[in-house]
């Protein structure tokens, strides 16, 4: 590793100027080579996606199943819980999350993505228990209208606005988890659907296609 770090720093060194996706990241960037990254927020294709205003009963997250996705967690919490969730996605961790998981959660693997913006569309809330350094899904939930639950780290600090969006929980447990869930049902009809909607277009494919040529026109 020694040797390794001493090569990444002299790589980082001939970098002209850095970019970042999240506030996260552009800090993990200073720490590492003491260098600024300002921030472009990559494009999310919002136009895929639409709000259905009647909501079904169920959670939905979407990821790719690997250990620091902390799918384990959702399930645990929602075990106790015992309300529905959708996980879509495919990965090793798959056969091991489908033996753990209870009736009241559905693991449905890789789903089309007509699937996935219908399922979204009509998603009670989107739960998220990993720390992202942008996190896609989390800004296409909003911009389905689904409201997210989400871990207080990362990227999501960046597109979630606490109350009016989403609400975060402090710690990677399932403990945390239900709280924050059962938050989130005393207070469900306080998020709008615009408010989600007009949120994530802070996030859209013209702005990113914007703030970038103007970093590379200001770095040439």
């Amino acid at each position: 590793m020694r040797a390794f770090r001493k090569w990444d720093r002299n790589a980082a060194a001939r970098v002209h100027q850095f970019a970042s996706i999240s506030q996260a990241v552009s800090k993990r960037i200073q720490r590492a080579y003491q260098r600024k990254a300002p921030v472009i927020y990559p494009p999310v294709e919002l136009e895929r996606f639409h709000a259905n205003q009647q909501r079904g009963d169920y959670y939905i997250t979407i990821s790719r199943l690997v250990p620091h996705k902390r799918i384990d967690l959702l399930i645990q919490a929602f075990s106790n819980l015992n309300l529905p969730l959708i996980v879509i996605g495919d990965g090793p961790e798959l056969p091991k999350l489908r033996k753990i998981a209870p009736a009241n959660v559905h693991l449905l693997g890789y789903q089309p993505d007509e699937a996935v913006v219908d399922l979204l569309s009509k998603a009670r809330g989107f739960v998220c228990a990993a720390e992202e350094d942008f996190g896609i899904a989390i800004v296409e939930a909003q911009a389905a209208g689904c409201p997210v639950i989400t871990y207080r780290q990362g990227g999501a600090l960046d597109t979630v606005i606490e109350g009016v969006t989403g609400l975060f929980f402090e710690e990677q447990s399932a403990v945390s988890v239900i709280e924050a869930v059962q938050r989130f049902e005393r207070e469900a009809s306080a998020f709008r659907v615009d408010a989600l909607l007009h949120n994530a277009q802070r996030f859209s494919k013209a702005r990113f296609l914007q703030e970038f040529q103007k970093f590379v026109e200001d770095g040439a």
